[in-house]
């Protein structure tokens, strides 16, 4: 029970949270992405239309797949509004895999040299790999393994979450941006990773024929 009770205040957390970050893209269209930010990119960044692009492409499609991400979760909607879970699935997984490209384009941009960009860039590809693996699975009913990939999809998704609570608690720790920068490069996803793979390791294999059967 106290478990259950938990595990509910965990995840209200969590979708609070997914909330705030996305509505960090209206804010930058409204006021403008932030000088911290940006004053440490580079000019051919800054100076690069193309760069501007996939920046604001990511931000507004990545805002978005973490607003309505958490509700495909929801087994009421799974169940009783299936036409509903099937569309916003279809607007998630848009977004995401264009999300997903575009984040890896910026991670060729990362401050602090080839460390975060590389976490950022395997990040990019896991997004795209599990959310197309999700996808796939539902088109041909194996519903177990799509629950399971949209899983680590959101799991990844979510660390722009965890990279934008880690940032401002890293200078509690150290001055060094560009150190705790290339460390929260990698963990803002790897333990999201490991939770996912928990939580689908504690699954049970069987599958809802009947729900099968309304996809």
């Amino acid at each position: 029970m106290m478990k259950t009770l938990l595990l509910k205040f965990l995840w209200v957390i969590v979708v609070l949270l997914a909330l705030l970050v996305g509505y960090i893209p209206v804010a930058y269209l409204m006021y403008g992405v932030a000088e911290g930010y940006l004053e440490l990119k580079s000019q051919a960044a800054l100076g690069s239309k193309v760069w501007w692009f996939f920046l604001y492409t990511h931000m507004i499609l990545g805002g978005l797949a973490i607003v309505i991400g958490w509700i495909q979760f929801n087994r009421y909607l799974q169940n009783r509004h299936t036409g509903l879970h099937r569309t916003l699935g279809k607007i998630y997984f848009v977004a995401a895999l264009i999300c997903a490209v575009a984040g890896f384009y910026l991670s060729l941009f990362s401050t602090g040299g080839w460390i975060p960009a590389l976490g950022f860039s395997i990040v990019s590809v896991l997004y795209f790999y599990t959310t197309l693996q999700g996808y796939t699975a539902i088109r041909n009913k194996r519903l177990a393994e799509h629950r399971n990939f949209m899983t680590y999809s959101y799991a990844l998704c979510l660390s722009a979450v965890n990279l934008r609570l880690a940032i401002p608690l890293s200078y509690l720790f150290t001055d060094d941006y560009i150190f705790s920068y290339s460390i929260i490069a990698w963990a803002a996803w790897i333990p999201n990773l490991a939770i996912a793979y928990s939580i689908n390791r504690g699954r049970s294999g069987l599958v809802d024929v009947a729900s099968v059967n309304s996809l």
